[in-house]
């Protein structure tokens, strides 16, 4: 956009911290719009702001104004001061740690100019770690809405009242009015007299929305620095800070007459950014919509799709497992053509032929629709009519040259991997009878979901047969054996067959692979009496005698098992105090419940209060058969007495029941026995809800966010969750406790619940683990649902998880109630998992060794010790498996199961208390690099600040859970020898297609042009050179790259800044040197570090002089001095006293280093063995 007659914009900064201000006051120098004007408030106790400040100033074209607060006025009220001494029309606020993309308030100012009715311009932003490295989304950073668009305010408020989540972004994000900022005052965050805390932000915007609406961008415009430094995210870590803030937020927009009752708050009017004339707005439910977005954990389908592909390197490995197995199994591949719509048939087998990957199929069409030929092609097609359908099938079955049979539409497209990954998986599986796949559904607006099912799943089959039942995969001759397909059955014979599988051959035989196989229209939710009546002979095979499926919601079945026995059911209430949770729950379910056979035993855990201990006492007195009190000591744990208590219950059935709890449908009790009485299931659960309505448990999520976590908590009571999930029954791993019903018998022989105190958090995670791993199946039903006001607990600690882990975590690792492609890192679940760790093509049978490696960063000693190498020996096919800069969870390490695991510099208390985890629960080989001498660091250096004071007793611990030490010189492992006794020494390499081939160009600027190039660490070794620099200024065109010291910058012909670390290699051979400078101090960090910069410009042909320091003692061809300033200047002036041979001293180093120094060939050996165990 022009910035001729542009309104003027404020930014103003509260500033409190310097460590990452010049590069969020370098990210205001990039803004394309003009003019702008800085107003920073320094609320910092030291100087360091100001000296930031200062050094920036000669560089801005905008005027700054400077203030330091002389009275520490924190955030919001520090913001409020540099709001009134702003002068312009806009208000732009900037964070000291936060960082605008070029066009971010040029975008923003538009939006506004555009529609005086908005009060706040946002944007999508991007999360960003200390170094500035990419973070994946939150639920409050996704984009919930498809493109750029207009949010009403009013409906925002009552929303964000509900929902306090954060979608419009953090201070730094947002564009206003200053004179509606002007208004507050002071008073920014305040609202009815109370100043909130925590969500200051979102106060002051539904004071701005009381004003306007919000205008959302789609693109990222700003970064948002997640750092430790960080007061907000210091308090995150923190259990309970930050409720206060939370709660005075809400009270205050009802106390204020904000909030919107009567109505889904849920559901705000939305519009695209056109023209206001044109502009509709249509009301949208934005909480799904953000939990959508989330859905997708960041990443897009579309993206998630593309990673689940083969790389090069992974095809010709897959191809070899498959000829050594005959190809593979043969697919036979049967289209269903029910409207003879050519398109979609063409659609269908077009993504055979060009998306799948897998190749050896046979593909049949069969067409009810009359369809006898499809236009350009020379296929046979089947024709058929709907009696005789399955008839017709099974005589093409019969016929097919195949060893599987899949079944599907015409209309639906394969995806690239899902048949090949299947084939994979079915070699040398000679058990499995019949698999399904997951899918990708295409709703009737023409949005892309994918149905990522659970491994097979007895009752959400038979509750919810059309999620599950179609597109399997069946065995030819085991289908043929067992007589086809039912013909009875045109509607629902896939499911007859799979029922009748399960008659004959149980449920061992049946399989899932964790691969969307195809895309095709969303299962219709409707009642099918076929499906009814397969479902009710099933459970007459079964035994029971007088089943019945009944549906409230269409194609929802409940299944009544029609028992006969009627019994006792002891309902047991551990209880210490809190007379009334317990008063209403032993209330609520003497009012309130039908079933007339059971009793309640009170176990009281040691009460002290008086008055419930007079109403213990006065129930003890009544003598009621019904209800009864059992008295335990106060250091009784709750484990002993539930399992104490199993010698007085008269029950035949036990239900653990919390205080909280309150009862409501009277046939509650019978729908737990209705399966609690099956003969194959172990335990019971139901559905818990909470005070206000949301979901407080709907089954237990083996794996999430520690060693089991709760499915769907937190939504709304009639959600339908992911896949229709919260309203049908299903089987899961495991169950709470709050409300478990299981037949005595049982309990007894599974051992009752753990008493080891360390288990006592997950005693009944450990229940229900035990049934099932003795063959019962746990089930969850809808259909019982109670009210619970639950104890809030506190955060398990390592020592509970670590005791679950280490019984469990295979199991926890793989929950066959979840899915493998859903990440066990969101709450809720049901999260699309990052593709790069989920997705394994190569996991069935491993032929290269998986090494899970773990980068320090992205660039610098990331880049050159970990990402470089590894990614060459996976081009190499050399090895498998991922890069992750964050340290695995113990759940997914263990699902991902590397061979090896590689650790750079890892150190600080969460990450060596992650590397303890890691030795503790992975068999992998652990492997520790390093690049520098950390214990050492020159006092100039600028990372010293953020290096731990013990950083070698960090050191040491972190290599005591390690394999072996790999550093990249000969010093650093003399010096480091004491702390490991496995040390490798590997060398740097230069990755080829970086810096092989680099062209500089020679003498292009009347004066010779000398300088250095490198990261920000280098402030001493450049100090000591600014005599140097000095001297020289008058005889060369002095060239620095990355950064330059204060003191050497009059000196300057030349300062470029830093650029991506896969520019930097073109960026730095087009500084075209003649001759290029690599000073370092004497000291011992020096001393161990490598000769990477000597690498650097020797591949692009620079001629280098270099300090005689150990590091770059390594035999290349350059000259080394001593650290003296006559040296120096001598050395400088030789060189450039003849051009010519100058330049041969170029050329011969970058010979040099082609030949010995470039990450490939047998280099590429020597890491892997240092990688891997011996």
């Amino acid at each position: 956009m022009s910035n001729a007659g542009n309104p003027l914009v404020s930014v103003v900064m509260p500033a409190y911290k310097g460590i990452y201000l010049t590069e969020a006051l370098e990210s205001l120098q990039r803004q394309t719009y003009r003019p702008l004007e800085l107003i920073i408030c320094d609320d910092a106790r030291s100087d360091e702001v100001q000296d930031v400040v200062d050094a920036f100033r000669p560089f801005a074209d905008f005027p700054i104004q400077y203030q330091r607060n002389e009275t520490r006025l924190w955030e919001t009220r520090s913001t409020a001061r540099a709001v009134a001494l702003a002068s312009g029309e806009y208000v732009k606020i900037l964070h000291d740690d936060d960082m605008l993309h070029p066009d971010c308030i040029a975008s923003l100012v538009a939006v506004m100019q555009d529609d005086p009715g908005i009060a706040i311009a946002s944007s999508r932003r991007r999360r960003v770690d200390e170094e500035g490295n990419p973070l994946p989304d939150t639920l409050a950073t996704v984009y919930p809405f498809r493109d750029d668009v207009v949010i009403n305010g009013e409906d925002l408020i009552s929303f964000l009242a509900d929902h306090t989540i954060n979608f419009i972004g953090e201070p730094s994000t947002v564009l206003c009015r200053r004179n509606d900022l002007l208004d507050f005052g002071d008073q920014l965050s305040v609202l009815n007299g109370v100043r909130v805390t925590w969500v200051a932000d979102l106060a002051l915007y539904v004071k701005l929305f009381k004003r306007g609406h919000l205008a959302m961008l789609a693109r990222p415009l700003t970064d948002f620095r997640v750092s430790r430094d960080q007061f907000s995210q210091l308090g995150r870590d923190k259990p309970g800070v930050g409720d206060k803030g939370h709660q005075d937020f809400r009270q205050g927009i009802r106390d204020l007459g904000w909030y919107r009752s009567g109505s889904k708050t849920r559901m705000v009017q939305v519009a695209p950014i056109t023209r206001l004339k044109t502009r509709v707005f249509k009301p949208l439910d934005i909480l799904a919509a953000i939990y959508k977005a989330a859905g997708q954990s960041g990443t897009s389908l579309s993206a998630w799709l593309a990673a689940r592909k083969p790389s090069p390197e992974q095809m010709p490995l897959i191809e070899q497992r498959l000829q050594s197995h005959g190809g593979g199994p043969r697919f036979g591949v049967l289209l269903l053509d029910r409207t003879g719509d050519t398109q979609a048939l063409e659609r269908s087998l077009v993504s055979l032929e060009e998306s799948n990957l897998y190749r050896n199929i046979d593909v049949q069409v069969v067409s009810l629709a009359g369809l006898s030929a499809l236009p350009g092609r020379s296929l046979t097609i089947i024709p058929t009519n709907s009696a005789s359908t399955v008839e017709t099938l099974n005589r093409v079955i019969q016929a097919l040259p195949v060893h599987w049979c899949l079944l599907a539409e015409s209309g639906v497209t394969f995806t690239s991997s899902g048949l090949l990954m299947t084939a994979l998986e079915l070699i040398g599986n000679e058990a499995c009878v019949a698999l399904y796949g997951d899918e990708l559904v295409r709703g009737d607006d023409g949005e892309v979901g994918v149905a990522l099912r659970p491994d097979f799943n007895l009752d959400l089959l038979l509750s919810f047969p059309a999620s599950t039942a179609r597109h399997w995969l069946f065995r030819r001759d085991e289908l043929l054996a067992l007589g086809g397909f039912n013909v009875q059955f045109d509607e629902a014979f896939e499911l007859e067959y799979i029922l009748r599988l399960i008659e004959q051959r149980g449920l061992n035989g049946l399989g899932h692979v964790s691969e969307p196989l195809l895309a095709a229209d969303a299962f219709a939710l409707r009642d099918s009496p076929q499906e009814r009546e397969v479902i009710e002979r099933h459970l007459q095979a079964r035994g029971y005698q007088q089943p019945q499926v009944a549906s409230s919601q269409a194609g929802r079945y409940q299944l009544e098992y029609g028992h006969d026995q009627h019994p006792l059911v002891s309902i047991l209430v551990p209880l210490k105090d809190q007379l009334v949770r317990v008063q209403r729950c032993v209330e609520t379910v003497l009012e309130n419940t039908d079933y007339p056979h059971y009793e309640i035993l009170l176990l009281d855990l040691g009460s002290e209060e008086q008055a419930t201990l007079e109403w213990l006492k006065a129930i003890e007195q009544i003598g009621e058969e019904r209800i009864r009190v059992l008295q335990f000591s106060g250091d009784t744990s709750r484990q002993l007495a539930c399992n104490a208590a199993i010698d007085y219950v008269r029950g035949e059935v036990l239900l653990w029941l919390d205080a909280g709890s309150a009862v409501v449908d009277g046939d509650w009790l019978r729908q737990l026995l209705n399966h609690a009485l099956r003969p194959e299931v172990g335990a019971v659960g139901a559905k818990l809800l909470s005070a206000d309505g949301r979901i407080h448990h709907a089954g237990l999520l083996l794996g999430l966010l520690g060693p089991a976590g709760r499915a769907f908590e937190g939504l709304e009571h009639d959600a339908a969750g992911y896949m229709q999930r919260l309203q049908v029954e299903q089987n899961y791993s495991a169950l709470s406790g709050e409300c478990l019903m299981i037949r005595r018998e049982l309990f007894v022989e599974l051992g009752g619940f753990d008493q080891d105190p360390l288990m006592a958090r997950w005693s009944d995670v450990d229940l229900c683990l035990k049934a099932r791993q003795a063959g019962y199946l746990n089930v969850w039903t809808p259909r019982v649902q109670l009210l619970i006001d639950s104890e809030r607990s506190a955060s398990a600690s390592h020592e509970q998880e670590d005791a679950m882990y280490a019984r469990w975590l295979p199991i926890l690792a793989r929950d066959p109630a979840y899915n493998a492609g859903l990440s066990l890192q969101v709450e809720q679940g049901f999260k699309l998992a990052d593709p790069q760790l989920a997705w394994r093509p190569l996991q069935a049978w491993r032929p290269v060794p998986t090494i899970l490696a773990h980068p320090a960063d992205l660039y610098g000693c990331g880049n050159y010790r970990v990402i470089q190498p590894f990614s060459a020996m996976k081009q190499a096919g050399l090895i498998d498996g991922a890069l992750s800069v964050g340290l695995l969870h113990v759940a997914d390490l263990e699902r991902y199961e590397p061979d090896a695991v590689l650790l750079q510099r890892q150190i600080g208390e969460a990450r060596l208390e992650a590397m303890r985890r890691v030795k503790a629960f992975s068999k992998a080989f652990k492997v520790y690099e390093l690049d520098d001498y950390l214990p050492n660091l020159p006092l100039k250096n600028a990372h010293r600040q953020h290096m731990p004071k013990d950083i070698l007793k960090s050191l040491r611990r972190g290599l005591a859970y390690v394999d072996r030490f790999v550093v990249s010189t000969a010093p650093l492992a003399e010096a480091f020898a004491d702390l490991h006794a496995d040390i490798r020494v590997i060398e740097n390499r230069l990755p080829v297609q970086w810096w092989g081939g680099l062209q500089s160009k020679r003498r292009v600027s009347a004066r010779p042009r000398v300088g250095w190039a490198g990261g920000s660490s280098h402030t001493g070794d450049l100090e000591m050179i600014a005599d140097v620099v000095s001297e020289l200024a008058g005889e060369v065109d002095w060239v620095f790259f990355g950064m330059c010291p204060d003191k050497l910058r009059p000196y300057m012909k030349e300062v470029h800044a830093g650029v991506e670390i896969n520019r930097y290699p073109q960026a730095l051979a087009s500084l075209n040197l003649d001759l290029a400078l690599a000073p370092v101090e004497q000291n011992l960090f020096n001393e161990c570090k490598s000769n990477l910069r000597l690498l650097e410009y020797g591949a692009c042909g620079f001629p280098v002089i270099c300090s005689d320091v150990r590091c770059y003692q390594d035999g290349l061809p350059v000259t080394r001095v001593k650290n003296r300033f006559r040296d120096w200047v001598d050395a400088i002036r030789m060189h450039l006293a003849d051009l010519d041979a100058c330049a041969q001293a170029g050329d011969a180093l970058r010979s040099a280093v082609q030949r010995d120094w470039m990450l490939e060939g047998d280099s590429l050996q020597v890491w892997r063995t240092a990688w891997l165990p011996d």
